[in-house]
């Protein structure tokens, strides 16, 4: 196989560097060059052009637009088209930082102390390499592009439908997200990562195209409903908005204790994921002074696989690494790379499975924890709608979390603002009382 060279646009420095560090020969030229001095360049060196620009100038047969921004999904639409090409075979030959080759060195003079090698070093820029940790978090992304490159090359040859363009796949979203009561700009940032869900569906239902399935979705509200549960979104981490998180012992917990009276306090995290949030809850509460109060926690969310993963309580570094390092090395166990939770912080929690576009919701609870996902992916009248329901499961006087970049629909009328995204709900006695003051 000849192996391909690429010429990267200023858009994409950080795709030239990891396909790099894959072996591959990848010149970036920097920041402002103009398109036609990119395309000359690469005519003149054989190269070809990777570019998110769909506008970009020259023949299909010069570029690959590169549709994703995710730098993983990214690399996986380069290699595909190259299935003979094995990233992990080559990885490391060339400098991840200028391109150069990277070639064996005994004993360099300028080797760092203790350290023992074995040494590379770039016969261009000159830098030496030696082994550490990076390398295997590059050989372990590297690992996980070639796995999903052959996945999507045997979904290929079963009759999956093709990847769809940038421009196709935009179009039919906004069009679905209006038949479905979503918002374009809640899922704009995540939108690239449903693709695959997107292609296995049209699968299952042998259906060629999106205009297929649209004209489908147009006339079922079953498939509508299926389509709602594809598009869920189950990003999450540990200490998501950690400094608040940080502040809730003393900013929240004595009046959630107080309002549970002598009872538990009794708190839901809605749309759980991995059980990131609701766990975090626990370390948090776990670590406070009143760590003896009961806390009855329940954590739903609607996929299956995600609370199975939340019983299993094994989270790589990207879930942990906003963890303050306390709280790490008390509820987390090492294992390898990665990170097991205390069995003491899963087991009180109740996980289950539920839906928030169900009509039956649980209830009261003194705080209902629904951030960065009710109020962000369904339209206006669909936070509206939520925000009824949860006012409907809440405690008169109780505690609302929503994301940081969230607002309450209708102004939050009813809602005091505490903090960056906590509301206390102003009961109609509070109200009063306000009033006659």
């Amino acid at each position: 196989m000849k192996e391909p060279r690429f010429l990267a646009d200023d858009m994409l420095a950080r795709l030239a560097r990891w396909l790099r560090g894959a072996g591959l020969d990848v010149l970036y030229l920097g920041r402002g060059i103009e398109d036609d001095r990119i395309l000359r360049r690469a005519r003149a060196e054989g190269r070809m052009v990777l570019t998110r620009d769909s506008r970009f100038p020259g023949g299909a047969w010069e570029r690959i637009v590169i549709e994703s921004p995710d730098l993983e999904e990214q690399l996986v639409e380069v290699l595909r088209r190259y299935p003979e090409y094995d990233p992990l075979a080559r990885s490391f030959s060339r400098c991840m930082e200028c391109n150069g080759r990277v070639t064996p060195e005994d004993d360099p003079p300028d080797r760092p102390e203790h350290v023992h090698g074995p040494f590379t070093r770039c016969e261009e820029c000159g830098r030496l390499f030696w082994e550490g940790t990076h390398v295997v978090r590059v050989r372990a992304r590297l690992a996980r592009v070639r796995d999903r490159v052959a996945d999507v090359l045997e979904e290929e040859k079963k009759g999956v439908p093709r990847p769809f363009e940038r421009r196709e796949y935009d179009d039919f979203l906004h069009e679905a997200f209006l038949l479905l009561g979503l918002s374009w700009r809640g899922y704009r940032k995540v939108r690239f990562g449903l693709r695959t869900r997107l292609r296995k569906r049209l699968f299952e239902l042998g259906l060629g195209d999106l205009d297929q399935y649209l004209h489908l979705l147009r006339r079922d509200t079953e498939e509508r409903w299926r389509l709602g549960t594809l598009l869920r979104v189950t990003i999450s981490r540990f200490f998501r908005d950690r400094q608040v998180w940080l502040q809730l012992p003393d900013l929240l917990f004595p009046r959630l204790v107080h309002l549970a009276g002598d009872g538990p306090v009794r708190v839901w995290s809605l749309g759980c994921a991995s059980g990131e949030e609701p766990f975090t809850l626990r370390m948090v509460w776990e670590s406070s002074s009143i760590r003896e109060r009961p806390l009855e926690l329940l954590a739903t969310d609607l996929s299956g696989e995600c609370l199975r993963r939340a019983a299993a309580g094994l989270y790589p570094e990207s879930a942990v690494h906003c963890t303050p390092e306390e709280f790490r090395a008390s509820f987390f166990r090492r294992e390898g790379e990665s990170y097991h939770l205390r069995r003491s912080i899963i087991e009180p929690v109740r996980l289950e499975k539920h839906d928030w576009r169900d009509d039956e919701w649980p209830g009261p609870f003194h705080w209902i924890l629904a951030r960065n996902g009710p109020f962000t992916y369904p339209n206006e009248e669909g936070r509206r709608r939520i925000l009824r329901k949860i006012e409907s499961s809440l405690d008169p006087a109780g505690f609302l979390w929503v994301g940081g970049n969230e607002r309450l629909p209708g102004g939050g009328e009813g809602w005091e603002r505490v903090a960056a995204g906590l509301y206390k709900r102003v009961s109609s006695s509070s109200a009063e009382e306000g009033g006659r003051r």
